[in-house]
């Protein structure tokens, strides 16, 4: 670990009221919208960000944004980037689901009630939770739109059409642009996500394996095994037995 990593974040729950606003600072600041929009210039980019994103804003960058109405964001300061964002020359980058879970309860602990101590607890995992991203510059809207059906359920195999369809692409386009913003096919994708869904679950559950076979799409436990095994080197029930 570094520096970055033992560090914590001023956090605090922002719902701006003015049409747009131009200022700078002399710190760090991470703004994670969690509901409607915002159209920003943070000194380096210019963008719209929405829940599911995060956008940087880099200490002395004088940056302008506009609020959509009702909009309502999670801002982090700090007097040093997480680690895993100090390379990133985006300003918009994606962040993970579980990401987005953490902010919204740390917008419910705020509004609930004033706890020095437990806002800096509270800063510190989201450094650290930060520190464990793998970020991703801002997707095209079209490949977004697969990206979230491919999440929103493991257990299902949609086909390359029925994606197409959700992206309002053909089948070509989608695998050409889907390639071109991931890294991967679709298919390498979601089985990205499956298995590090089932590797989550084999620590931090005591679902039988069959089970956590079926939540990420495989009915034969055999063959789960095997792409497991495949994908990490290990079979699941090494994870089980470690508990």
């Amino acid at each position: 670990m570094d520096g970055s990593d033992n560090m914590a974040a001023t956090l605090s729950i922002r719902s701006y009221t003015f049409v747009s606003h131009t200022h700078s600072h002399d710190h760090h600041q991470l703004v994670l919208p969690l509901v409607g929009i915002v159209d920003i210039h943070t000194g380096r980019h210019e963008g719209r960000a929405a829940p599911g994103q995060c956008i940087i804003t880099l200490a002395g960058h004088e940056h302008r944004f506009a609020p959509g109405k009702g909009s309502c964001f999670l801002v982090a300061d700090l007097d040093e980037l997480p680690s895993s964002m100090q390379s990133l020359q985006d300003s918009f980058v994606r962040v993970s689901e579980s990401m987005q879970a953490f902010c919204f309860f740390a917008q419910k602990q705020l509004e609930q009630c004033v706890s020095p101590v437990l806002e800096r607890s509270m800063g510190e995992w989201f450094v650290q939770l930060m520190c464990e991203q793998t970020f991703l510059p801002t997707m095209d809207p079209r490949i977004a739109r697969v990206v979230e059906s491919l999440e929103k359920d493991l257990s299902v195999s949609p086909s390359l059409a029925e994606l197409a369809s959700v992206a309002f692409l053909s089948v070509s386009q989608l695998k050409s642009l889907f390639k071109k913003e991931t890294g991967k096919t679709t298919g390498e994708y979601l089985l990205t996500l499956r298995m590090n869904k089932a590797r989550a679950l084999l620590v931090h559950t005591d679902y039988p394996v069959s089970l956590i076979a079926s939540q990420v799409g495989y009915q034969d436990l055999s063959a789960f095994s095997r792409r497991f095994a495949s994908h990490f080197g290990y079979p699941p029930r090494k994870l089980r037995f470690k508990q």
